[in-house]
């Protein structure tokens, strides 16, 4: 029998997986949640789909963070008017309760983020995903050398939402490049991706650490945006929660609150 980590790695974007940069997001933010199995199944998810029943009814809604943002601009009736119940008091209710949620669900974030209007010209020729899938597995695994070594040379299911034939395609020729020959960007001599496991997950699937992804990635971008300057009056109120998630790992250690930014000199 396959011989499965104990651990398994759900990952969202923020922002266009393309060398576009939109005035309003102009990063591609990909968001690597690791959980610990057991807890994830026996605490967090029963807890998640709580929360859904107490202000739904049932656990039929994915969350999305767009969707809480802009429930105006959702296309489909029937979920807009789920989100839409959220009015008020109602809503910053919720919002209250997601919050803990988050803040005692045991996951961490490595979160890369690509700085698109400060990468030079000569790396515009790579794969966004490729850029962050190098990038993201790397403090994956250095997570795991520093913190659970015995946990590296077992397979590790690395979850992405599926997000159109073309996305997926990209994704998966990034995903074939980066496990087989390592960074194109430079050499990688001391790390083996060859046990992690690409997995795509239509949407729909109702997966409670997708959500959770999702949830997270645009709210570190905006962080990002804010501290270095180039947008103001973000909304901040999700990332004293998630700067205790975010670890940045080198070969010896990790540090917390911090996310990888790819853009010029690095």
């Amino acid at each position: 029998m396959t011989d499965f980590s104990k651990y398994i790695v759900y990952v969202d974007e923020s922002g266009d997986a393309n060398w576009t940069a939109a005035k309003e997001f102009p990063l591609l933010c990909l968001n690597y949640c690791l959980f610990e199995k057991e807890p994830y199944l026996t605490d967090l998810i029963p807890r998640f789909n709580r929360l859904k029943f107490k202000y739904w009814g049932s656990d039929n809604i994915v969350l999305h963070e767009r969707d809480l943002r802009k429930s105006d601009k959702i296309r489909d009736p029937a979920v807009r008017s789920k989100y839409e119940r959220l009015k008020g008091s109602r809503r910053q209710d919720f919002m209250a309760e997601l919050t803990e949620v988050m803040r005692d669900a045991q996951f961490r974030c490595f979160c890369v983020i690509i700085d698109k209007p400060k990468v030079p010209s000569r790396h515009k020729s790579f794969d966004p995903y490729h850029i962050s899938l190098s990038r993201g597995f790397r403090q994956i695994e250095n997570f795991l050398k520093v913190h659970d070594p015995d946990e590296l040379e077992k397979d590790l299911h690395v979850v992405f939402e599926k997000r159109g034939r073309d996305d997926d395609a990209a994704l998966s020729r990034a995903y074939q490049q980066v496990t087989v020959q390592g960074s194109l960007l430079g050499q990688l001599q001391a790390y083996d991706f060859s046990n992690f496991r690409l997995e795509l997950m239509d949407k729909k699937s109702n997966s409670t650490g997708l959500q959770i992804a999702d949830l997270t990635a645009r709210p570190i971008g905006n962080h990002y945006l804010q501290a270095t300057g180039q947008r103001q009056n973000t909304d901040q109120r999700a990332i004293s929660v998630l700067l205790e998630k975010l670890h940045f790992c080198n070969a010896t250690t990790c540090e917390t609150g911090k996310y990888d930014v790819f853009h010029e000199g690095l």
